[in-house]
C-alpha cells in the first residue's frame, strides 16, 4: 500500500481504531496457507515418487515380502490439507467482500453502485461469493478419518484417499471465484475514492481487472464479469507456479 493517496487520505482524520481480522491478519491467514500447501505439496512428491505396490520383489535378495506400502494414508493427509487451505482462501476473501458492500463498514455507497434502491449491484455477487464457500466448507470435513471395512474385514482400514482428492478441483474453483469476486468489488470500491491513486502496484493490478470487466454502473448480466475475474485469478496462480514462487510440486 506504499504510495495510496487512498490510505494517506486516512492518516490524519480516520475514526476507525482498527480494521476487522479479515485484513489486519491477512498476511498471517496466507501464510499459513502456504505453509499447508507446501507441506502437502512435499508429501505428494515423495509418494508419486515412492513404491507402492504390493508384494514388494527384492531380485538381488530373493525375497517376496507383502506390506502395506499401497495404503494412501499420506496422499488422504494431503489432500485434507489442500481442502483446508482452500476453505480459508475463500473464507477470507469472502468476508472482505462482505465488508465492501456494507456501508457500515467501507464508507462507499450500498452494494458498491449508485442508485442501490433501483440496482442491487454486487449484493447477489456477495452472495454468490459465500454460497461457494459454504459449498467449500460442506466438502472439507477430512476424509482420512473415516473408513468403511470391505472385503470381510481383510480391508478394515482405509485412508479414503480418492475421496479426498477428487473434491479439490471443485473446491479451487470455488475458491478462485470467490477470490475474483472479491477483485472485482475492490475494484468498484477503488472507483468511488477517484481521482485519488491506491499504491502504484494495487494500480497496475487494478488496471488489469478492468480489461476483464468494466465498472459497474447499473444492474447487467454480471456471470460473464465473474468468470473473467475467476479466469484471471487461476491463471495468475499458473504463473505464480511457473515462476517458482510457490512449490511447483
Amino acid at each position: 500500500m506504499s504510495g495510496s493517496a487512498i490510505r494517506d487520505s486516512h492518516r490524519d482524520d480516520c475514526a476507525k481504531v482498527q480494521d476487522p481480522y479479515s485484513l489486519r491478519c491477512q498476511p498471517q491467514v496466507m501464510g499459513a496457507v502456504l505453509d499447508v500447501l507446501s507441506s502437502a505439496a512435499a508429501m505428494l512428491a515423495r509418494e508419486a515418487n515412492a513404491v507402492t505396490d504390493n508384494p514388494l520383489v527384492f531380485i538381488d535378495d530373493g525375497e517376496v515380502i507383502s506390506g502395506g506400502n499401497f495404503h494412501a494414508e499420506p496422499v488422504a493427509f494431503a489432500a485434507d490439507q489442500i481442502a483446508m487451505a482452500l476453505c480459508e482462501i475463500g473464507n477470507i476473501s469472502e468476508r472482505r467482500t462482505a465488508i465492501l458492500v456494507d456501508p457500515k463498514m467501507s464508507e462507499l455507497p450500498a452494494f458498491l453502485v449508485r442508485e442501490s434502491g433501483l440496482n442491487s449491484g454486487f449484493m447477489i455477487a456477495q452472495v454468490t461469493a459465500a454460497a461457494l464457500v459454504t459449498e467449500n466448507r460442506m466438502v472439507s470435513h477430512p476424509c482420512s478419518v473415516d473408513t468403511v471395512p470391505t472385503s470381510a474385514n481383510q480391508e478394515d482400514h482405509v485412508s479414503m484417499a480418492t475421496h479426498g482428492a477428487r473434491r479439490l478441483l471443485d473446491m479451487a474453483e470455488n475458491a478462485a471465484a470467490v477470490v475474483g469476486i472479491e477483485l472485482l468489488a475492490a475494484a468498484q470500491g477503488i472507483e468511488f475514492h477517484r481521482p485519488m491513486q491506491t499504491s502504484p502496484q494495487l494500480e497496475a493490478v487494478f488496471a488489469i481487472v478492468r480489461q476483464a470487466a468494466a465498472p459497474y454502473a447499473s444492474d447487467h448480466y454480471f456471470a460473464p464479469d465473474i468468470a473473467r475475474a475467476t479466469d484471471g485469478v487461476r491463471q495468475g496462480a499458473y504463473r505464480r507456479f511457473a515462476e517458482g514462487l510457490l512449490p511447483s510440486s
